[in-house]
């Protein structure tokens, strides 16, 4: 039994200086995942991760835990620091973009995309597409969440092996994320939430980190957290926007519940979540939207949102709450809509999967990931992530009863062909090539 050292950019939250928890970010519960694979097959995780303040050393969830300060602007050279202290064959988590100096025989992760942006500078472009090359020529192995990457590889880079970018989409695990009348061993038709009775089966789930969603760069969250409304009166302009004029009597009637699982965050989609907000809770008064995410504290977004939220005409059908993982179950088994409206920075969404294994219909952003799972007219709508095309794929969801059932009923099915236990079996098998693979190249080093 030895060490096998993770490294990335986030795992304990450094971005609100709380390294006694974990961040409730996607890229921090698949380190977690990850490193109960790596005890699975008989070794000892750590992670080493950069710090946004002083340098620290925690264990949480009996991981140890490493923060090391660092400049945004040397990040390869911090990369080389936590390569230097760690005590086993290295995986290197994040930071792919970047151009990192990797250790010979190393592993890395790809969780995504996150420079899918039509107006990042070409020269920015051509710097990644240099670093993504200088990962395939250094790593041993690459796994990716999803296939973008994997045909990003492909097009725009070069490499002998074909089998040196292994594809491994992110999971849910089917058995807990499922739809309530199956929770409660229900099969007739009814599926109204007996919220006590749902806490009771959740009761007892490990509670290692608050929910969220995907990895994203620590330096460019500092720039993408600016957002376009920074007063009262900026919002004010947008809250009044007109509603729609297409919902009919009958339908202002429904009692629907729209979910928003994400970070509070700009590549998530809030701003064009919260102007689709304002149009439709105008247009059905039974509406009520629950946006269920952590936020960066102090972040312009995160304090964009609070004045927005707080200012609305509409506030008491806008519910925000930062759910610790064994609590998001309930708020989507209450929901009849999840809505996952991702501008750029997407792998296989974690929420996406949980909301479409709890039997919810989706409308999705057709952005990085997304478009692996998300099957438009099948088993949710896959629209251009802009306010005008997201107001039209919830309408439509919320005037037909009878597709909002089909599409859950189907998005449900297609969650299982994402089952955990496929993730954790295809994880032991790279690992476990990987690890033999490097003890045979070190024996015959040895000769």
């Amino acid at each position: 039994m030895g060490y096998i050292s993770v490294l990335t950019h986030s795992f304990a939250d450094g971005y609100n200086r709380d390294f006694e928890r974990l961040f409730g970010g996607g890229l921090e519960r698949y380190i977690f995942r990850l490193c109960q694979v790596i005890r699975d097959i008989g070794h000892i995780p750590e992670v080493h991760q950069l710090s946004y303040y002083e340098a620290f050393h925690r264990t949480i969830e009996e991981i140890e835990v490493f923060g090391y300060p660092y400049d945004p602007d040397h990040i390869p050279q911090a990369f080389d620091e936590m390569a230097s202290r760690a005590r086993g064959p290295l995986i290197y988590a994040s930071c792919i973009w970047h151009p990192l100096n990797y250790a010979p025989g190393s592993l890395g992760i790809c969780h995504g995309i996150n420079w899918d942006r039509h107006n990042l500078p070409a020269a920015a472009k051509r710097e990644i597409a240099g670093s993504i090359q200088r990962a395939l020529d250094q790593l041993d192995t690459l796994v990716s969440v999803d296939s973008h990457f994997l045909t990003y590889c492909r097009a725009a880079c070069t490499y002998q092996d074909p089998h040196q970018v292994v594809l491994i989409p992110n999971s849910v695990d089917t058995e807990y994320f499922k739809p309530v009348h199956l929770m409660l061993g229900d099969t007739d038709a009814d599926k109204t939430i007996d919220e006590q009775a749902l806490r009771k089966k959740v009761k007892g789930r490990t509670a290692y980190l608050h929910h969220g969603d995907e990895e994203q760069d620590g330096e460019q969250q500092d720039q993408e957290h600016e957002g376009e409304f920074n007063s009262p009166a900026d919002l004010n302009a947008a809250i009044e926007a007109p509603d729609l004029q297409d919902a009919d009597d009958s339908s202002n009637q429904k009692s629907i519940r729209l979910l928003f699982p994400r970070r509070i965050s700009l590549e998530r989609g809030i701003i064009p979540m919260m102007l689709a907000s304002d149009r439709l809770l105008g247009a059905y008064p039974t509406l009520t939207i629950e946006f269920a995410g952590e936020r960066v504290e102090g972040s312009t977004i995160g304090k964009t949102f609070e004045i927005w939220r707080k200012h609305h005409p509409h506030k008491d059908r806008i519910y925000a709450k930062s759910y610790k993982f064994d609590e998001m179950l309930l708020a989507y088994q209450q929901a009849d809509i999840a809505v996952i409206p991702t501008i750029f920075s997407e792998g296989t969404s974690y929420a996406c999967l949980e909301a479409m294994s709890c039997g919810l219909p989706v409308v999705a952003g057709n952005v990085g990931g997304l478009n692996d799972i998300v099957q438009d007219g099948f088993n949710g709508l896959s629209v251009p992530p802009v306010e005008e095309n997201i107001v039209a794929a919830i309408c439509r969801l919320i005037d037909d009863d009878e597709l909002r059932e089909r599409m859950g009923n189907q998005a449900r099915q297609t969650a299982l062909a994402y089952d955990d236990h496929k993730w954790e079996l295809a994880w032991k098998t790279v690992l476990q090539h990987h690890l033999s693979r490097k003890a045979r190249k070190e024996r015959i080093l040895l000769r």
